[in-house]
C-alpha cells in the first residue's frame, strides 16, 4: 500500500499593520518562496520587486495584499524576513561621505528588532484645506501600485491620479461626498480648481506619512570615525 509522505507544519505569528492596527498573522517563507526573495534582492526592475513582494506576502499571511500600505508591506515583508532568516542581517559599509580619505569597509550587524515605524507627530490622514468653509480631504496611504506610477512618471497627470486614488471622501461644510460615488473626471476636474496653498497641503500628508526605517550606526575600527546611515526600502535591508 502506498503511503503518502508526512507534512511539516510551519510557526504561526500574530502581529498588527502599522496604518490601521489590524491584527494578522503569518508564518515565515518556506523554500518555494526562495525564488520570491532572491528577485525582491536582485531585479532592477521596480514593477517585478513589486510583483514578487506580493506575491510572498500574499503566500505567507493571506491578506489581500491589494489593500496594504506601501509601509504596510514593507514591515510585513522585514518581519517575515526576520522570523524565516533570522534578526541579524551582516553589512558591509563604507565610510557615508566619500571624500573621507579612509577607505576602510566596516562588518557592522543590522538589528531587524530594531526597525521602526517612524510616525510624524504632525501627520493626519485628515487634510484640512480651508478651516473657514470646513473644507477637508479624508486619504488613505497610497499603495504600492501609486508609488510605481510615480517612479516611472512625474507628470502631472500621474501625480492627479494618485492624489484621486488615495482620496477617500471630500468634505464641504456639512456635505460629504464619498470619492467613488464620483467618475473620475468629476474628481480631476475637482481637483484642478486647487489653488497653490491646497497643493502645499497635499504635499505634507504624502510627505509626512509613517515609513519604515533603520538608523545604522557604526564606528571604524580603523580611523574610529562615527558613522550614521538611515537605511529605508525593502532592497536596501537586503543589500
Amino acid at each position: 500500500m502506498k503511503t503518502t509522505l508526512p507534512s511539516i507544519s510551519a510557526p504561526i505569528y500574530r502581529d498588527s499593520l502599522p496604518s490601521t492596527n489590524q491584527e494578522f498573522t503569518y508564518r515565515p517563507f518556506l523554500v518555494r518562496e526562495e525564488k520570491l526573495l532572491q528577485l525582491i534582492k536582485d531585479d532592477d526592475n521596480v514593477q517585478q520587486i513589486y510583483d514578487s513582494l506580493q506575491q510572498l506576502i500574499k503566500n505567507c499571511t493571506g491578506l489581500d495584499v491589494n489593500s496594504l500600505s506601501v509601509f504596510d508591506m514593507e514591515y510585513i515583508f522585514l518581519r517575515l524576513r526576520q522570523k524565516s532568516v533570522g534578526e541579524i542581517i551582516e553589512l558591509r559599509m563604507r565610510h557615508v561621505d566619500p571624500d573621507t580619505e579612509c577607505n576602510h569597509v566596516e562588518d557592522v550587524q543590522m538589528d531587524l528588532n530594531k526597525i521602526e515605524v517612524i510616525r510624524d507627530e504632525n501627520h493626519n490622514k485628515t487634510i484640512e484645506l480651508d478651516s473657514d468653509r470646513n473644507l477637508k480631504l479624508e486619504m488613505n496611504y497610497p499603495k504600492y501600485q501609486d508609488i510605481l506610477k510615480l517612479q516611472t512618471s512625474q507628470e502631472f497627470d500621474t501625480i492627479l491620479q494618485v492624489l484621486i486614488n488615495c482620496t477617500s471622501m471630500i468634505i464641504d461644510g456639512q456635505q460629504v461626498y464619498e470619492t467613488k460615488d464620483f467618475s473620475e473626471t468629476e474628481l480631476q476636474d475637482f481637483f484642478l480648481q486647487f489653488n497653490l496653498d491646497y497643493i502645499e497641503k497635499v504635499k505634507e500628508f504624502f510627505n509626512t506619512m509613517p515609513k519604515i526605517c533603520y538608523n545604522l550606526e557604526w564606528t571604524c575600527s580603523k580611523c574610529g570615525k562615527k558613522e550614521s546611515h538611515l537605511i529605508e526600502g525593502v532592497q536596501n535591508f537586503l543589500s
